[in-house]
């Protein structure tokens, strides 16, 4: 077996067993934590869970326990409002997490339900925000569809009268004759140029609005953890 293939043949043990250290690692952070709460040592808890906050590869799970000992941290310091944010935080990684009425404070469980209710009405908000948005693009395409229906039907309507006219002009027999009829036709002609022309501007306004209101980048680079592989990036392009 060449070197090569002992290190291809290594790279999913390695990485196993660092996977199981880093769990080891964070599940052993997490009971320090629980420690130092239950201690009454409420800043050395709110640090520890700030500092485990920080690694890159902790699941949801892990960051919604990480919340929960920075929130209680806070409020046993009597910080209720940065507390609930961290609620707030909380809520938007797992919306279904409940506090153990029993077994839970009522200063904690007040603090928590003032989060659950900011959570609600943010999450409402940004339902209602997306939901006018949808309607003003929809309200905006049917304007832009509607423009450009009406100068391209207009083009093709003028341009099939003014080849009609251009056929009477150029059997137009006499000098009066000829001028009317190369003035309904020259009418005609001008009066198509225009409508194509607003309907290649109304084209290309709405590429405009499309391009400008896009909510998501058309580059983006993103990170992302996988068990097996580790911490890699991601490279996207929108077409």
């Amino acid at each position: 077996m060449t070197t090569m293939l002992k290190i291809v043949f290594l790279l999913p043990v390695f990485s196993s067993v660092l996977i199981s250290q880093n769990a080891a690692t964070v599940d052993s952070t997490l009971r320090e934590i629980e420690t130092l709460y239950n201690s009454a040592r409420y800043v050395d808890a709110e640090l520890e869970s700030r500092r485990l906050r920080e690694e890159l590869s902790l699941s949801d799970s892990v960051k919604v326990l990480i919340e929960k000992w920075i929130a209680f941290s806070l409020i046993a310091q009597g910080k209720t409002v940065p507390a609930r944010e961290r609620f707030v935080e909380l809520l938007s990684l797992r919306p279904d997490f409940e506090l153990d009425p029993v077994l839970t404070s009522p200063k904690i469980l007040s603090v928590f339900n003032d989060a659950r209710v900011k959570y609600l009405s943010c999450l409402r908000s940004r339902k209602k925000k997306k939901k006018i948005d949808m309607h003003g693009r929809t309200t905006t395409g049917s304007i832009f569809l509607g423009a450009g229906i009406a100068t391209l039907g207009s083009g093709i309507t003028f341009e099939i009268l003014r080849a009609n006219a251009r056929e009477e002009y150029l059997k137009a027999t006499n000098t009066s004759d000829i001028a009317s009829k190369y003035s309904v036709y020259n009418s005609y002609r001008k009066t198509e140029i225009y409508s194509f022309i607003g309907f290649a501007v109304i084209y290309v306004a709405s590429e405009i609005d499309v391009f400008t209101t896009s909510t998501s980048p058309d580059i983006a680079i993103r990170h992302s953890y996988n068990p097996v592989s580790g911490n890699f990036l991601s490279l996207s392009f929108k077409f």
